[in-house]
């Protein structure tokens, strides 16, 4: 499965393949009590009037199509590029909830329906008829690590990297892990997380375990969604305060909100200090790039977000290649190292994170070597990517340490070192 050979042509073949890679109608709003629209003047900071505390955060590179059929709830963070569609059917978002960097929401039929605490991960899609944390039980469930039973008495829901809910219900106390799929009509039920990789098409394949598509919920999975809700219930704080500040401050090359676990700051291009508010990506906080700002303007796509807002530094060696949509973010006391000459394919996402061993998250940080090229639509997550690799296109790397020249195919799940090795099903 992973050869040296042939890696050279494929990571040619990925690099060639990234260099440069509305209408709205008027409908009414059908949504949860207290819910903003947001529209032009309640964007970004939504509704426009609003306490930085409670206020909601749209950034403004967010596609927003048909905003009177949409409604958000208090300290909703919309990052980047996400884009909400609501042209045929309403979409409803409510509390302490985020849409992370590239997730499409496109909602038909009776629309999508997104409880509080849902975390919808960067490059998540949503489409259909789909209700996400609106029901479900909050336990007790029986955690299988230790045999102990817990109940979650403010119930979350998690929407992994790369996933996709198609007219599905997602009730909360449940993870759809990344590059998931959960299908039309299924019920996923509270308690239940997706296997990666897996496509869940039966209401029995989301029950039942012995098929190998799902899991039971941990406790270590709802410490980890508790961590994620609060640190974007931040952003929506920070990046209001930003915004009122200084409206520029909020678009293009530029500051990371000051927050209990990032100090702000501004990106560093070529060895210089760099704020632009008119650059056409957005590049936050402490990103530190080898390559200089007339570099990066025919090295990089488009709709890119190399957000430093939460773990910091990104230290990113000269680019090969970066095509539209890519993705950098780090868990919080996290970095990322990124070396010479990546080919970074569209929509590929590269998270920080420590790898865990033993239960605990002190391991090596992410990082990948020089002369790598990422496919479309991969991820890597917690681990280390050595030179001359190469990763396939719909393939993700978790929690492992790849050594140089190693190629991975498209459509593979390869974590804990290769101790787990699966296709990605769908």
């Amino acid at each position: 499965m992973f050869k040296p050979r042939a890696i050279l042509s494929a990571l040619a073949a990925i690099i060639l393949a990234v260099v440069i890679g509305t209408q709205i109608n008027k409908q009414p709003a059908v949504a949860f009590v207290g819910g903003c629209n947001p529209t032009a003047s309640n964007r970004p900071v939504c509704p426009s009037t609003a306490p930085s505390e409670s206020a909601t955060f749209v950034d403004p590179t967010a596609i927003i199509t048909n905003p009177g059929n949409i409604s958000l709830g208090e300290r909703v963070y919309v990052a980047p590029f996400a884009n909400l569609n609501a042209t045929t059917a309403p979409i409803s978002i409510e509390k302490d909830s985020n849409v992370q960097d590239q997730v499409r929401i496109t909602a038909s039929g009776t629309g999508v329906e997104i409880g509080s605490r849902v975390i919808m991960a960067h490059m998540a899609t949503i489409k259909g008829a789909a209700k996400i944390g609106i029901q479900g039980s909050i336990g007790p469930f029986t955690d299988p690590n230790t045999n102990t039973q817990f109940n979650n008495d403010i119930p979350e829901t998690f929407l992994a990297f790369n996933c996709e809910i198609d007219g599905a219900t997602i009730e909360r106390n449940t993870v759809v892990n990344f590059l998931s799929r959960v299908g039309p009509g299924v019920t996923l039920p509270a308690g239940k997380v997706v296997l990666p990789g897996k496509e869940v098409i039966t209401n029995l394949q989301a029950n039942s375990g012995s098929l190998g598509k799902v899991a039971n919920l941990t406790a270590a999975d709802v410490a980890l969604m508790e961590g994620i809700i609060e640190v974007n219930k931040a952003f929506a704080k920070g990046y209001t305060e930003l915004a009122r500040a200084d409206s520029t401050n909020v678009t293009g090359i530029n500051y990371a909100p000051v927050t209990s676990f990032n100090p702000g700051g501004l990106p560093q291009l070529a060895g210089n200090i760099t704020r632009n508010p008119n650059f056409r990506n957005r590049i936050i906080g402490n990103v530190v790039l080898e390559d200089s700002l007339a570099s990066l303007n025919f090295k990089i796509g488009n709709r890119i977000s190399l957000r430093a807002d939460e773990g910091h530094p990104f230290n990113v060696g000269q680019i090969a290649g970066m095509a539209n949509d890519v993705v950098f973010h780090a868990l919080e006391t996290t970095s990322l190292t990124l070396g010479d000459y990546i080919g970074y394919g569209p929509r590929a996402l590269v998270h920080g994170g420590r790898q865990v061993v033993n239960g605990v998250a002190n391991g090596p940080e992410t990082s990948i070597g020089d002369f790598v090229g990422l496919g479309p639509n991969s991820v890597v997550f917690r681990s280390v990517i050595g030179s001359k690799s190469a990763i396939g296109q719909r393939s993700a790397v978790f929690n492992s340490t790849v050594p140089s020249r190693t190629y991975i195919r498209s459509k593979v799940i390869y974590a804990d070192n290769g101790n787990m090795i699966s296709s990605v099903e769908w």
